[in-house]
């Protein structure tokens, strides 16, 4: 039980973040999405998460995006790139940079040792979508994305001792390879859609159960998108 415990009220050093397809069609073209994700299958990493994004020329496309746990585990991106529309289909490609924060709360493990888990990474990515756009007289839009890039960091646990202090027990770092599929379904009306976006994170030689620097696979989100 003890074990359990841990487990399940520990924080996670990554997750997928629900940064959203936007499957950009035309010039002058404005979407926002704002969900709430959970990662699993921990299910230590309940997010909000907000996301933009602008054609301001024909085939250009910008991105950003922000997903917050809390205010010690936060991760943001911003995005560049090319997006190709054929009638209702969209292919996109993007360059892009993110750049998170994963602090933990204390917690004791089975010594009744207090400790604390910081750190923080950038990734390096590009990230290649397509979609259908406005299926069903505009009612239903659907996409897969698959971004892989390089995720470099730098993770301490320390222990709080009795005093205060903090003791350095042990780091872990990058790179490491990061590869996310994504699949996003949206349903509504032209302008506001309901959204829900499935997200998986395989990170090589990063076992999920790794001590304290945990890592949740997979991400499930539900919101609203907006063409402005």
């Amino acid at each position: 039980m003890a074990i359990l415990s841990l487990s399940t009220t520990s924080c996670v050093v990554y997750h997928p973040h629900n940064v959203d397809i936007p499957l950009l069609h035309e010039k002058g073209e404005l979407q926002a999405d704002a969900s709430f994700s959970l990662s699993a299958p921990l299910l230590a990493a309940p997010a909000v998460n907000a996301s933009i994004a602008y054609a301001p020329i024909d085939v250009l496309g910008l991105q950003g995006g922000i997903s917050i746990t809390s205010p010690t585990n936060l991760y943001a991106q911003g995005a560049a790139g090319a997006y190709l529309p054929f009638e209702k289909t969209v292919f996109e490609f993007y360059l892009g940079y993110g750049y998170g924060l994963s602090g933990h709360e204390k917690w004791s493990n089975l010594n009744d040792h207090k400790f604390r888990v910081d750190g923080r990474y950038g990734t390096i990515f590009g990230q290649a979508n397509i979609g259908w756009v406005n299926l069903a007289d505009g009612l239903i839009d659907v996409g897969f994305g698959l971004k892989g890039g390089s995720l470099k960091g730098h993770w301490e646990r320390m222990q709080i001792n009795d005093d205060a202090t903090e003791t350095v027990v042990n780091t872990k770092d990058g790179p490491q390879l990061l590869v996310e599929p994504q699949f996003v379904f949206r349903i509504g009306w032209e302008r506001i859609k309901f959204s829900f976006n499935l997200s998986y994170a395989y990170l090589h030689e990063w076992k999920v159960n790794n001590d304290y620097f945990l890592y949740d696979p997979f991400s499930v989100a539900v919101g609203m998108h907006f063409k402005l």
